[in-house]
């Protein structure tokens, strides 16, 4: 079976809804944090889990605003009807939050799709954030990469979607990568192929092209 692992923030979405939920509910401080992961020092997973602590919102706060500003990059619509109609898997695996990508995905008719992203709560004192890799055990690092592992298990091809640094490791585990922005540049520095995408036109093109690859 073909596969595609796809990130949320930035690559489904055109900019990232969770710095733009830190930006406007999250009390000072949290962009140290950010530093901090930027710099390797913490992994996305903690990252997350500090930050948004430090977001002092409701949850209907937090989705009105996601629904109000979330923007789907183009064609990914047509993207999900291609990968439904040619019987690819199309997985949905994100190191951002529940709290905002199930709303989103629901106003746009794509509650349907398989999707696996960190667990928040929304509580007075600020989000709490937690991750379970594919088995359920918590972790704090390594989330998307136990989900490259796991869809891969049965031997499975797999291409991977993604464009930040959270994804730079586990697109080092898929069998073809589709990249953009920060993952792009970094694969093309260490010098490894991956395609690269403007929109989903040009992901739906990429990945014709590997499964036509498969059946020759």
């Amino acid at each position: 079976m073909l596969i595609v692992q796809c990130d949320f923030d930035d690559t489904i979405t055109i900019g990232n809804v969770s710095a733009a939920i830190r930006e406007v509910f999250a009390e000072p401080g949290w962009r140290a944090i950010e530093a901090e992961e930027a710099a390797g020092r913490l992994s996305v997973e903690q990252s997350n889990m500090r930050q948004f602590a430090l977001v002092k919102a409701s949850k209907d706060e937090i989705e009105d605003f996601v629904l109000g500003e979330t923007a789907i990059r183009y064609a990914f619509d047509q993207f999900v009807d291609y990968c439904n109609g040619e019987g690819i898997r199309l997985v949905i695996v994100s190191s951002g939050l529940d709290l905002y990508i199930r709303p989103a995905m629901e106003q746009l008719g794509f509650d349907h799709l398989e999707t696996y992203s960190g667990s928040a709560e929304v509580t007075p004192d600020g989000v709490r954030v937690s991750y379970t890799d594919p088995h359920g055990k918590p972790v704090s690092s390594g989330f998307k990469e136990s989900y490259v592992r796991w869809l891969k298990r049965d031997g499975d091809t797999l291409i991977y979607v993604g464009d930040g640094r959270s994804d730079i490791v586990p697109a080092g585990e898929a069998d073809f990568v589709i990249a953009r922005s920060t993952l792009a540049e970094h694969r093309k520095s260490a010098g490894l192929v991956s395609y690269t995408f403007d929109t989903f036109d040009d992901v739906g093109k990429h990945v014709e092209e590997v499964r036509q690859q498969m059946s020759a």
